[in-house]
């Protein structure tokens, strides 16, 4: 549905543009707003993106003062030049005034804007503006319904530390903050990757908080907003069994699950007990196949583990694949964790983030992310000796290992 603003101080004038668009299909008249000066119309901009913006040339700059069309000129340069006021896709001029000095209508014609003449007694302005609707409104069905990716990679975190780790991965400099209009809370940084003659864009940002909700939000929001085939999590988590898993090893899930989904009731013994009702989500199996051609690949592993400069485990860096459970707090509860682990023998590891992540791109709107994929790698056990010694080595060795595993999806025949 479009969302609309008409600007016009003329009551009647601005009726007649109701009723026009009371009377057409597919137009929700509670999206249609309207605005009596450059100030009201300003303070709306701030706020709302509007689809079309009908814009009388007579205004007055605030309410009650004398209108002028060089208010509207300041309204069109006013949006062309301050970040605050979210520019309308589309804007259309419309007076009474013949005999309009022919400057603004040049004005118009410099902003390549429609600019119409209204007169009560006839109805060409209806004609007109009735057409630009129905070819805005058939645009906006026709860009609703295709299927289109974006950006290649999308790398998000739970903490800004992770990110930024993913960013000296992909070197700090040629990185760019976006802002995308409505979202004040997340800070997007895009920048453009190289592989083979071929360019791809990437983006990355962090939650504000840790968890799985947090997780999905942000998940949600960078799909919606970029498109991206790949949708990768990086950063830390804890291993489970010390016999499979050494600290710093890389955690790659093959599926992910809620670990606090299900029920707790008491037995006949008084005790309670957890009963779960776990949804695992797999990860895609050509994707398996690939972090294990890189977990295999020792050369590869002993570089990204040597150019780490800081303190790191006294182990030789590798790559395991297996379960992951999400979790909704951090634990350091041996117990705890075995109450998990005994509905999954093989359980490889425990964080906050990846079902929320998983889940929001399994039921994403389309175009949904091709593959997801969570890379931690495992900083503690989640036992009352957990520290934060090797945090900063684990989510260093997570965005690198992800660096080179995104260039090898890229040389493969796997991405649309």
């Amino acid at each position: 549905m479009l969302r609309i603003l008409i600007i016009d101080d003329t009551p009647s004038k601005v009726k007649d543009i109701l009723d026009l668009l009371s009377e057409m299909r597919d137009i929700n008249m509670n999206l249609v707003e309207s605005a009596v000066s450059v100030q009201d119309a300003e303070e709306k901009f701030s706020k709302v993106q509007y689809d079309l913006v009908i814009l009388d040339l007579y205004l007055p700059l605030r309410h009650g003062m004398d209108p002028s069309p060089d208010n509207a000129i300041t309204l069109l340069n006013d949006l062309s030049n301050e970040d605050e006021l979210m520019m309308p896709y589309n804007i259309v001029g419309i007076t009474r005034w013949k005999d309009a000095d022919p400057k603004y209508k040049a004005i118009f014609d410099e902003f390549l804007l429609a600019y119409i003449l209204y007169e009560e007694c006839s109805d060409d302005w209806k004609l007109k503006l009735r057409n630009k609707i129905d070819f805005l409104r058939k645009a906006q069905k026709s860009l609703m319904n295709q299927e289109f990716y974006d950006y290649d990679v999308a790398i998000i975190n739970a903490l800004q530390t992770e990110n930024r780790h993913v960013k000296k991965a992909f070197e700090n400099d040629g990185w760019e903050e976006l802002k995308v209009p409505a979202d004040h809370s997340t800070i997007y940084y895009t920048k453009q990757i190289f592989n083979k003659d071929k360019t791809y864009r990437i983006v990355t940002c962090s939650s504000l908080q840790m968890a799985s909700t947090a997780s999905a939000v942000l998940a949600t929001k960078v799909i919606y907003n970029f498109r991206p085939k790949l949708l990768i999590m990086t950063g830390i988590a804890a291993a489970v069994n010390r016999d499979d898993v050494n600290l710093g090893d890389i955690l790659v899930a093959s599926k992910v699950w809620d670990g606090a989904s299900g029920k707790i009731k008491t037995d006949k013994e008084g005790d309670d007990v957890f009963y779960p009702d776990f949804h695992e989500i797999p990860i895609d199996p050509d994707i398996h196949a690939l972090v294990q051609k890189m977990a295999d690949n020792r050369g590869l592993l002993d570089s990204i583990e040597a150019k780490y400069e800081g303190h790191k485990p006294a182990y030789k860096l590798n790559v395991r694949i297996g379960p992951i459970a999400s979790v909704p707090a951090v634990l350091s509860s041996q117990g705890e964790v075995k109450k998990i682990e005994i509905h999954c023998r093989k359980l490889l590891g425990i964080e906050m983030e990846g079902y929320g992540v998983f889940y929001a791109a399994q039921n994403s709107a389309h175009p949904k992310p091709q593959y997801t994929i969570l890379i931690k790698s495992a900083s503690d056990f989640a036992d009352p000796q957990k520290s934060d010694d090797f945090q900063d080595y684990c989510m260093y060795t997570s965005a690198n290992f992800a660096r080179h595993l995104i260039y090898l999806i890229f040389d493969s025949p796997i991405l649309k």
